[in-house]
């Protein structure tokens, strides 16, 4: 346009020369405009696509939709379907931390000396370790919670008050106090109760229960030796895998806690649990080890466990946060598995 205005005769008169003018003008004007126009747009496709440095954003939880595959355990929902269980004289006693405070149902005198003489006395079992894992919570709000063995909900009430959380359970008076606590904290939005029990197969096992340590209920024996009377006095376990739990799942990450009683390697097996650690990304896990791994030679399922870490790019470290690496037997009571860069926890 600019070489067809300036061949035109602007020498002609003062007219001419006016007309001239404005029409160079407008021609610039337009290429301005234009120009301005183009380097917007780039500029703005450019901070879409430009990564963020500098700021901290933290990202919402995704929430999936899994209409295609049905859970196959057993979702508590209502009280109904812990019928069979009376708890009308449990004490509900208010627990305190990570400045919350929320009810949580236990056994009453001498059925458990641990946890519910604990909570019954106004002190909070694992405090430590549950603060710690409040502050990441927190620090992460796109991490659900996994609570395998959630006993009375020392861990998922509190998480509850944060965040979505799997509670897997497989002993029926534990499981009924925490639907009681559940339901009387406010939070049954945010738990899913799973009165179950994990393992390598879904099987029916018979559970062992310590008189004085309700908590560290354990599986015992497979299907072949129960009896389904002990099943309906609340004996026995039905067990599930952990791919099972894909369709509770509401995102895609979470950070689980582990206390199954020494179950861990038929719970962690490529065949039951790859799902899971594939679809969701777990960056760090508590586990209660208590598993002996000190004689000469070590079980090959123990051995497959440690395997299915590693290949995962965990780290271990002890719970005062000392690494330990890949060799358990020199791992203690209780260890903590993760792919953080940092051990934030």
């Amino acid at each position: 346009m600019l070489q067809k205005v300036s061949s035109m005769k602007c020498l002609n008169g003062r007219l001419k020369r006016q007309i001239c003018v404005v029409v160079v003008s407008i021609a610039l004007l337009v290429i301005v405009v234009r120009t301005f126009q183009t380097k917007t747009v780039d500029n703005f496709r450019l901070r879409i696509w430009m990564p963020h440095t500098g700021v901290t954003i933290r990202p919402r939880t995704v929430i999936v939709s899994n209409v295609t595959t049905a859970f196959r355990g057993n979702l508590i929902k209502s009280s109904d379907q812990l019928a069979d269980v009376d708890i009308s004289s449990a004490p509900c006693p208010t627990a305190k931390i990570g400045h919350m405070t929320f009810p949580i149902c236990t056994y009453a005198p001498p059925m458990d000396v641990l946890v519910s003489r604990s909570f019954n006395s106004g002190s909070y079992w694992e405090r430590s370790v549950v603060d710690r894992f409040l502050r990441l919570l927190r620090r992460y709000n796109d991490l659900e919670f996994v609570d395998l063995g959630a006993n009375i909900g020392t861990f998922t009430l509190p998480a509850a008050h944060i965040t979505h959380v799997v509670a897997v359970e497989p002993y029926s008076g534990s499981m009924a106090r925490l639907f009681k606590s559940v339901q009387l904290g406010g939070v049954e939005k945010n738990v899913s109760l799973v009165f179950n029990a994990i393992s390598n197969s879904r099987s029916t096992y018979a559970l062992g229960i310590y008189p004085k340590n309700v908590g560290g209920t354990y599986l015992k024996s497979q299907e072949a030796t129960v009896n389904t009377t002990d099943c309906r006095s609340g004996s026995c376990a039905h067990t599930i895998l952990l791919d099972d739990l894909l369709p509770l799942m509401r995102g895609r990450r979470a950070a689980m806690k582990v206390d199954i009683e020494g179950h861990q390697p038929r719970v962690f097996t490529n065949s039951t649990a790859s799902k899971f650690f594939d679809q969701i990304d777990v960056p760090l896990l508590y586990m209660e080890w208590a598993i002996s791994c000190h004689q000469q030679n070590i079980r090959p399922e123990i051995l497959d466990l440690v395997r299915f870490f590693t290949e995962r790019q965990y780290q271990v470290f002890s719970r005062n946060n000392r690494r330990l690496g890949m060799n358990c037997r020199k791992w203690g009571s209780d260890v903590i598995f993760t792919k953080l860069q940092t051990l934030e926890f």
